[in-house]
């Protein structure tokens, strides 16, 4: 995994996303959740059946593109 060091940047909102998930019983599922600051998730939703999907949310400005 490559990562990279960004400079700190003290403006604008400050967020934290930890998500988790586990494979069971063939099915993805989202096992933790703890977000800091304006990011959060809805519930998880599963329009392929097997597959999680979520809809990233930055409640001030809206869903989350990308």
């Amino acid at each position: 995994m490559l990562s990279t060091a960004l400079p700190q940047n003290k403006k604008g909102w400050q967020a934290m996303l930890d998500l988790r998930f586990q494979r069971l019983h063939g099915k993805t599922t989202l096992t933790t959740r703890h977000h800091v600051g304006p990011l959060t998730v809805q519930r998880p939703f599963y329009p392929e059946e097997k597959t999680c999907h979520l809809c990233l949310l930055h409640p001030p400005g809206g869903i989350v593109g990308g």
